[in-house]
């Protein structure tokens, strides 16, 4: 057998067959220059491969999403959407949030011909992940009010809406005033 069959009955690329010609791991004789590939060798090379559990990257927290004020989890598209669909949490990796869970989902209220209540999960495709070929990776959007099982990223959150409000406060309070000033620099001469 050749490297391009070797190569699309195990999945790979031809230069991951050329490698494991040239290393020894699957049984292989070079002629004229290709490549000749033992097919029992390659059996059990997919075997040995398949028994191997598929290492998914983390799911980290992004607060680049399309929702402002909303954060994201990156991570496995397959396993992200099943999450969201069961409604299960998934466990975040990282450094500062390792370990903590949220859950996926952000409600939002549509106003058009009634009252309608939008639950939506995926956020943004991201394709595939440079660190682990084949796995899609994806963002979806966090439930931020179920964060009780993540305290570090509720209290951010927390800490985050405060200081937004402070502003808008302070926003209101200078229109106030300045609203004030101009009515006290007004004279009504009638």
């Amino acid at each position: 057998m050749n490297t391009t069959a070797a190569a699309a009955q195990a999945k790979v690329t031809v230069a991951t067959i050329r490698i494991w010609c040239r290393n020894g791991v699957i049984a292989a004789t070079k002629t004229a220059g290709r490549w000749v590939i033992a097919a029992a060798s390659l059996a059990r090379r997919i075997e040995i491969g398949a028994r191997r559990v598929t290492a998914l990257p983390p799911m980290v927290i992004t607060s680049k999403t399309h929702t402002p004020g909303v954060l994201g989890v990156v991570g496995p598209a397959a396993q992200l959407a099943a999450a969201f669909e069961s409604g299960t949490p998934v466990t975040l990796g990282g450094t500062k949030v390792a370990g903590e869970q949220v859950y996926l989902g952000h409600s939002r209220t549509i106003y058009d011909d009634g009252l309608t209540v939008q639950i939506q999960g995926l956020d943004s495709e991201r394709g595939e992940h440079p660190n682990f070929p084949g796995i899609a990776c994806a963002v979806y959007l966090v439930d931020m009010t179920r964060l009780d099982a993540a305290p570090t990223i509720k209290a951010a959150a927390e800490k985050a809406l405060a200081r937004s409000l402070d502003r808008a406060a302070a926003t209101e309070r200078a229109a106030y005033q300045a609203e004030a000033r101009v009515a006290a620099n007004t004279s009504y001469d009638c």
